[in-house]
């Protein structure tokens, strides 16, 4: 029997759709995994001495290109919050060279032993609890960057009160010189109380005062803060000289800095923070920031949430959303006990669609039960201007494309890092580092890393600040597939001669869509599906790619013309 005209097409759909597996390329969702190299006590090249219950992966940070001409493409800080080097959980950094593969050359590790300068710890401090890259802190001076480490359990003063120690790094991973910054030291003169855990959290915030007196600002979670009630938590704004010392600093939390939650007792806010930049753009915040209280009710118990904090130029509140079980435009649900919120790293955007998202920040959720009991999982969160979801992608042991098993108690998404495009996009366009604090690789809970290849829109800038410049990104074509046209935006910081090439799969090209100078700004170009003569184009899957003054600024995205 001849086939009718709908069985024909949908005969034709099915061999284009065919065709893409024959290419051994699938059609992907922003933010599903690519590729996930591990990084543990048995793979990825790792040589360091793990011993049980370390928790190697338990924070993260982009160290950019640490031995510039060395043979590394990229420099990785690991915490071991719980290593025993001179006595029971005083806690270690690793810092790992990699190569584009992720596979780990060289590794140097910083700890009560080796490495660490004058600083002696104690016992149970968990230095190593939390990261940030502050990058050339001491402009001039000997330093290759400036690592912020965290250390929680610090007693200068008295219990638990906190601290964060700020390194000096060699090109070679090496500590130059430390500066401690906690209720005793580093000009630090904020009231931490016993049990307040000040370097719970710590992320870096760029020049925040412009032209104003410090180098740096980070922001330092303190989950144990007591404002307003019991355990409440507390995010500290610090604002560095060259030195590592605190020249001022601001306090958000219950009661002060104009943030008005409400969060309660034991919200664990400040548990994570993360720097979204300028979210708002041309609104009246300067700088935007992320924070999770891990230990939040929305929905049920500890379900965990994200509150998104627009800060004006004295780092105080003046706008905020909540992103939870129950609010922001969050779509998808949490159980009991998940701790949503747990980690957090910003993203550039990538999900490239027309009308979409500003940004993309992953969140961590380590006790998800996917799978079976706290295996762990990483949302993907598409967010737009006011910091509500666009939307969102789950990776776990049944979403996301992420194919390695997970066993209970991992802990998979216990710490996030941004990585820029590590592998030149040979696989995905955005690396995410997550820490899997309960993996058993040669041991209990040694602990590992994951680096997960994204897929998504590609962006200029391998190994760039995730909230710098982004020079040019090219978006997915939308409708895709189509028919009988599609659109494709892409995105300027600066004006520049812009070419939009299409391609079959035999690699001719059919299209030139777009040839002229563009101003900065948003764009986007139609196509219709026709060649350079105006004539139709069968259906199949072709192929576009974007550069910007001559240098190609994307890789090939794919377009699915129907009929």
């Amino acid at each position: 029997m001849r086939p009718g005209p709908r069985a024909s097409s949908v005969a034709s759909l099915s061999a284009v759709v065919g065709s893409l597996f024959i290419l051994g390329t699938a059609w992907a969702t922003p933010g599903t995994v690519v590729s996930s190299p591990k990084i543990s006590n048995t793979v990825g090249g790792f040589t360091g001495v793990l011993d049980n219950l370390d928790e190697f992966g338990g924070a993260t940070a982009w160290l950019g290109d640490l031995d510039g001409p060395g043979p590394s493409v990229a420099a990785l800080a690991v915490g071991a919050a719980l290593d025993d080097d001179g006595s029971g959980d005083r806690g270690a950094v690793y810092i790992l060279f990699l190569n584009a593969s992720g596979t780990v050359l060289s590794s140097t590790k910083i700890s009560d032993l080796v490495n660490l300068p004058g600083q002696p710890l104690d016992g149970l401090d968990q230095f190593g609890s939390s990261l940030a890259w502050l990058g050339d802190l001491d402009g001039e001076g000997p330093s290759a960057g400036a690592l912020a480490v965290g250390s929680p359990f610090d007693d200068d003063g008295g219990t638990d009160r906190g601290a964060v120690y700020i390194l000096f790094l060699s090109t070679n991973g090496t500590v130059l010189t430390v500066q401690k910054i906690s209720a005793l030291e580093g000009t630090f003169t904020g009231a931490l109380d016993n049990l307040d855990e000040f370097g719970d959290s710590v992320a870096d915030l760029g020049d925040f005062d412009g032209a104003g007196p410090s180098a740096r600002a980070i922001a330092v979670g303190a989950g144990g803060d007591d404002d307003g009630g019991g355990d409440r938590g507390a995010v500290w704004i610090l604002f560095l000289g060259t030195d590592g010392k605190v020249k001022s600093y601001s306090k958000i939390s219950s009661t002060q800095g104009n943030f008005t939650g409400p969060i309660h007792n034991t919200d664990d806010f400040g548990g994570a923070v993360a720097n979204l930049g300028d979210l708002d753009g041309a609104g009246p915040s300067v700088q935007a920031l992320a924070v999770g209280a891990t230990f939040d009710d929305d929905g049920g118990l500890d379900r965990g949430a994200v509150w998104i904090l627009f800060l004006n130029a004295g780092a105080s509140v003046i706008a905020q959303q909540k992103i939870s079980d129950l609010q922001g435009n969050f779509n998808d649900f949490f159980s009991d006990g998940d701790e949503f919120g747990g980690a957090l790293a910003t993203l550039p955007d990538i999900d490239g669609i027309p009308g979409g998202g500003v940004a993309t920040l992953a969140v961590g959720v380590a006790a998800d039960d996917d799978g079976g009991e706290d295996r762990g999982a990483v949302y993907i969160l598409f967010l737009n201007s006011n910091g509500t979801c666009r939307g969102s992608q789950k990776i776990s042991d049944f979403y996301g494309n992420f194919t390695p098993p997970l066993d209970n108690l991992d802990a998979f998404g216990s710490s996030l890092c941004f990585l820029g495009d590590l592998n030149g996009a040979a696989a995905g366009v955005a690396t995410l580092a997550c820490g899997v604090t309960g993996d058993d690789d040669g041991g209990t809970d040694r602990g590992a890393l994951f680096l997960l290849n994204l897929d998504g829109v590609a962006y200029v800038g391998v190994g760039r600040d995730p909230v710098g410049p982004a020079g040019a990104v090219l978006g997915r074509a939308w409708p895709n597939p189509f028919q009988p046209s599609t659109t494709i935006p892409f995105r300027l910081d600066e004006a520049a001669d812009v070419s939009i090439v299409i391609w079959d799969v035999r690699g001719r090209q059919v299209r030139q869509l777009v040839r002229d100078r563009r101003p900065a700004g948003s764009h986007q170009a139609v196509w219709d599906g026709r060649d350079d003569d105006g004539r139709a184009l069968a259906p199949g899957t072709y192929f576009y790619r974007m550069t910007v003054n001559g240098r190609p600024a994307s890789r090939a995205e794919k377009a699915l013309l129907l009929r």
